[in-house]
């Protein structure tokens, strides 16, 4: 190695060039270089300025009291907590304030238990300058001291105080020896329901006003837990989004849903989007301080509202409906609620149908579904019509009436029956089992435009034919007309008859279908 060569530096060292300062020890002039000399020390220099470079890190702009870091942790003694911040900066923190801070009680905002080499931490910078760099999570109530309380205003660190009674307007909060005020409104988020909760309890402050030399010190909860709440909204941002399942805690109950603590932002829940089923309180789900998951349903970040649904976490009933509920089948169900149409019938959960109120009456006809049930009443209802799609269930009640009845009429079957009630469309006629078929005009046998409401009566006989039968007797077609046509195709099966049994006389055709028609 020649002898202008700049030695390398030894382990864990950090050599400082001398400067105008400080020129160091007088040394004899080097030698003239030769040009491959000067290249080798050009190389060796840029090399020893790189590596520097390396151990000091980049330069960091001047750290001023009271400002807010996050330093890592190098090592830890029994009295301190050195950490770094990065480059050539270290500083110390002094282990008792976090071990206090980690069994004090009720303290959000207090530091974590005593960290580890390696663990990330944040602090308030205290002290920087003179070669020295002091730390502090916040201010102990065992270091506090006047002084302390007026730095800790000045810097806006965090000091830690003991809240001792409720006292007019909000608390009378203890530092160390130290009185402060905290009013009502600043020692949480929201107003406090009982006052007497926060007694007792220990938290992190931060100081509003030092006046009057430490005679008038205002404090404030709030201010710190807002700082924690700010910080977490924009942690929140990355992962609040439509879709997403968060967990949080209910804040409190309304009666149109709930509101859902996230952890720097609530959401509500809607009432509707507690259950697929009906949920006249939302109490009867949640209660307040439940933990609860629930699925983003949309984020507006400029009015602060997160909605969020509890029943899109769980299966959708009417999926399976239409393989749940056949029609024809018959099914136990709850009265919901009445409404002037008719009553809806819970099946299950998230499943309701409807009885409409013409499908009440079982046989009477019904002005209003309160006639017939009764909210809460259990009832069982038959199985109309079933449109998942819709998600509507149509459902009867007319299968108590039916089953009280006789045997349902045969189709061709002559009956004789009584006029019901006459329509612009028919003429309803009461079968003698109970049943009750419909006469369309074009079956009455009269001619087009007849006023059937003045040609029949109710309680009059009527004899018809059944055409059909549908739906288990609820819908029975009968023709009045085709009793005639059936009469006289008899007659020309007797007269047929009577013709191939022999030659007696038994008259005209004419006078044998006259005495049948007379005979009806």
């Amino acid at each position: 190695m020649t002898e202008n060569t700049i030695p390398a530096p030894e382990s864990d060292s950090h050599p400082v060039p001398p400067t105008s300062a400080d020129p160091g020890p007088e040394r004899p002039a080097p030698p003239a270089e030769s040009s491959e000399t000067s290249a080798a020390a050009g190389e060796t220099t840029e090399a020893f300025a790189e590596l520097l470079a390396q151990n000091q890190g980049e330069p960091q702009a001047k750290l001023r009291r009271g400002e807010k870091v996050k330093a890592k942790v190098i090592r830890v003694t029994e009295e301190w907590i050195f950490v770094s911040l990065g480059g050539k900066e270290e500083g110390t923190i002094r282990i008792s304030e976090l071990a206090a801070a980690a069994g004090a009680e009720g303290d959000p905002g207090g530091s974590p238990a005593i960290p580890a080499e390696g663990d990330e931490i944040e602090a308030f910078i205290l002290k920087a300058g003179g070669g020295e760099l002091i730390l502090s999570t916040k201010l102990s109530g065992r270091d506090a001291s006047l002084g302390a309380l007026e730095e800790a205003w000045r810097s806006g660190i965090p000091v830690e105080g003991r809240v001792a009674q409720s006292v007019k307007g909000g608390y009378e909060v203890r530092i160390a020896g130290l009185r402060a005020f905290c009013p009502l409104s600043h020692i949480d988020l929201r107003w406090p329901k009982e006052p007497a909760e926060h007694v007792g309890k220990t938290f992190s402050f931060k100081v509003l006003e030092f006046k009057e030399k430490g005679r008038n010190v205002i404090v404030s909860r709030r201010a710190i837990l807002e700082e924690e709440r700010s910080r977490k909204r924009e942690e929140l941002k990355q992962r609040l989004v439509p879709g997403a399942v968060v967990q949080g805690t209910v804040r409190s109950v309304q009666n149109f849903g709930a509101f859902v603590d996230l952890g720097g932002l609530d959401g509500l829940i809607p009432v509707s989007e507690l259950a697929w089923g009906r949920v006249e309180s939302p109490g009867e789900v949640l209660k307040e301080g439940q933990g609860v998951e629930a699925k983003v349903l949309g984020v507006d970040w400029e009015r602060d509202r997160v909605s969020l649904s509890v029943k899109a976490l769980q299966q959708d009933p009417w999926t399976t409906a239409a393989e749940s509920f056949q029609p024809g089948q018959k099914v136990a169900g709850t009265v919901a609620r009445l409404a002037p149409f008719g009553a809806f019938v819970t099946l299950g959960p998230g499943i309701d149908g409807l009885v409409h109120i013409s499908a009440l009456g079982a046989g009477r006809r019904v002005k209003h579904p309160s006639e017939v049930l009764q909210p809460g009443e259990q009832v069982e209802v038959e199985v109309v019509s079933v449109d998942p799609a819709s998600r509507r269930i149509s459902l009867s009640l007319e299968h108590r009436h039916l089953e009280s009845m006789g045997d349902l009429p045969r189709a061709n079957e002559v009956l004789g029956g009584t006029v019901e009630k006459v329509a612009d469309f028919g003429v309803f006629v009461k079968l003698p089992s109970g049943h009750t078929g419909l006469v369309p005009n074009a079956e009455v046998g009269t001619p087009k435009g007849t006023a059937h409401a003045q040609m029949f009566k109710p309680g009059d006989r009527m004899e018809v034919l059944v055409l059909g039968v549908e739906e288990g007797g609820r819908r029975i077609r009968l023709s009045r007309k085709a009793v005639g046509r059936e009469k006289e195709d008899e007659i020309v099966r007797d007269y047929s008859a009577a013709q191939t049994q022999g030659p007696a006389s038994m008259g005209t055709f004419a006078d044998l279908l006259k005495s049948k028609l007379k005979g009806r």
